[in-house]
């Protein structure tokens, strides 16, 4: 199934229930094909009956076959009318053998599922499905050397669900009580982002104090050790030359 919009359900007192709604396309049938079943070990074992499922190599884009989950009796699944189902020879197609048929469009073909977001429950669903049955061209059974290969179909199956009132008031509550959680997380991040900036910056003012005391200190040993190390009468020498200095101007 693929995502196509988010909704929003009416429940009871006003309230909305927030769902996803999916629904069957091409692009999954197309990921439901098994890409292995097409090897000759894959179709020995489907008609020897070890697998409950045909070789989908041999069926439509979009339709599945069922023959090997049905004692072998050529019964093909797909969308009714034959919805979403592709040849590569468009003359070929099952719809171009059978009278009468029109092209499927619309919602009245989809096969849609509603889903809660919060817990994955499904609220609402339609399920459409097709059966139905291969006819191939056979020289050793009269009937079957007067028409070409076919699929008719013999059925459609529906299957719908809704959840009441209740269930959905249910999960209304459900995502009130989420809603407020995350705002209360988003709130505890927040507080705490400012909290870590905060600290951040009152680190960096203790660390540039301590960093200019530190050259301070450092600056003043240096005098000092530069104060000793000079010889005793350096003082008064540099006294003599500066008066020596100010006579001469």
């Amino acid at each position: 199934f693929t995502f196509v919009e988010a909704l929003e359900l009416e429940a009871d007192n006003g309230d909305f229930v927030s769902v996803l709604a999916y629904e069957l396309q091409a692009a999954g049938l197309q990921e439901a094909r098994m890409s292995f079943n097409c090897e000759e070990a894959f179709r020995k074992m489907a008609e020897a009956g070890v697998v409950n499922r045909g070789s989908d190599c041999d069926a439509f884009q979009g339709t599945f076959d069922l023959s090997a989950a049905n004692n072998r009796i050529p019964y093909v699944w797909s969308l009714p009318h034959f919805y979403l189902v592709e040849a590569q020879d468009s003359t070929q197609h099952p719809r171009n053998n059978l009278i009468g048929f029109v092209t499927p469009t619309g919602p009245r073909y989809r096969s849609m599922a509603v889903v809660e977001v919060e817990s994955g429950k499904v609220v609402q669903s339609m399920i459409k499905e097709q059966i139905s049955i291969r006819l191939y061209t056979d020289e050793q059974n009269y009937f079957f050397t007067k028409h070409k290969p076919v699929i008719i179909p013999l059925y459609w199956k529906f299957e719908t669900k809704n959840a009441t009132t209740a269930e959905r008031q249910m999960l209304a509550s459900f995502q009130g009580s989420f809603s407020g959680l995350n705002a209360g997380f988003i709130a505890c991040v927040v507080l705490g982002a400012v909290s870590l900036l905060a600290a951040l910056f009152f680190g960096m003012l203790l660390y540039r104090e301590n960093a200019l005391q530190t050259v301070e200190e450092k600056r003043k040993k240096i005098q000092a050790e530069l104060a000793s190390a000079l010889p005793p009468g350096h003082e008064d020498a540099d006294e003599e030359t500066a008066q020596m200095r100010t006579d001469f101007d």
